[in-house]
């Protein structure tokens, strides 16, 4: 992605995320308001796991790297999606109850000691009952709790779900691509398994570089649609990451 050399988009990365956190607090927004409430815990996702990211580049730890930043990506979409289509909210809601019913329900089967405590739960039925009842309304409204790649064709991103989300989750999943990138050396022998390869700043360019862009995005998006007082500096972030992409 970035033209610029590999430190240099990493230094970029660091000072953005730096001068996005104290920027991140100062913003006025309406704690009633679902919308905003979502709005700002994605981003603070954003901004803590851009965070983790650049602990594990500095530490040359980059395996987890993608893996991370697949979750950057998709509290992104969500973010984007939110801000451009307030009802999008609902399909979060809706996807938030189901999930909990799928371990609510597993709980009451009384078949897994993982989740023992919730099975003996006296308000079991109850929070069921309740959840099941406010699903059912949300879907009789139209609503529908959607799959990743329509939340990325909601956003436009079409084209990043099926290359850069491709390939992020196939190291989330430990498929045989990205094991094969991580532990595999060819030698004269044929091959060699290694664990922690000697990694530069080199191998971690790409998701460096799509991470600063996904920052730089959700922090414009953020800031505009909160009206902060922050959003020149985030503008000059913006335009410095445009030069060093070559696009300005």
């Amino acid at each position: 992605m970035p033209f610029a050399p590999p430190e240099v988009v990493f230094e970029f990365l660091r000072r953005m995320h730096d001068n996005m956190l104290p920027l991140a607090t100062q913003i006025q927004f309406d704690k009633q308001h679902p919308l905003h409430r979502n709005v700002i815990a994605l981003y603070g996702s954003i901004l803590e796991l851009t965070g983790a990211i650049i602990l594990l580049v500095e530490n040359k730890m980059i395996t987890g790297v993608p893996v991370m930043l697949r979750s950057i990506l998709e509290a992104y979409v969500d973010l984007h999606n939110l801000i451009e289509t307030p009802r999008y909210g609902y399909a979060m809601d809706l996807g938030h109850i189901k999930e909990w019913l799928k371990i609510l329900h597993e709980a009451k089967s009384g078949k897994n000691e993982y989740l023992e405590a919730i099975s003996k739960a006296p308000f079991l039925d109850s929070t069921i009952a309740d959840w099941t009842k406010k699903k059912r309304t949300l879907e009789q409204k139209g609503y529908q709790a959607l799959k990743i790649e329509q939340k990325f064709q909601r956003a436009g991103m079409e084209k990043e779900y099926r290359s850069q989300y491709n390939s992020l989750c196939c190291d989330a999943h430990n498929n045989l691509r990205a094991l094969i990138e991580r532990h595999i050396e060819l030698n004269k022998e044929g091959f060699e398994v290694v664990y922690y390869k000697a990694y530069t700043l080199e191998d971690s360019q790409v998701n460096v570089g799509i991470n600063a862009e996904l920052l730089v995005r959700a922090s414009q998006e953020l800031h505009s649609f909160l009206n902060s007082s922050a959003a020149q500096e985030v503008a000059a972030f913006r335009a410095e990451f445009d030069k060093l992409r070559g696009e300005a």
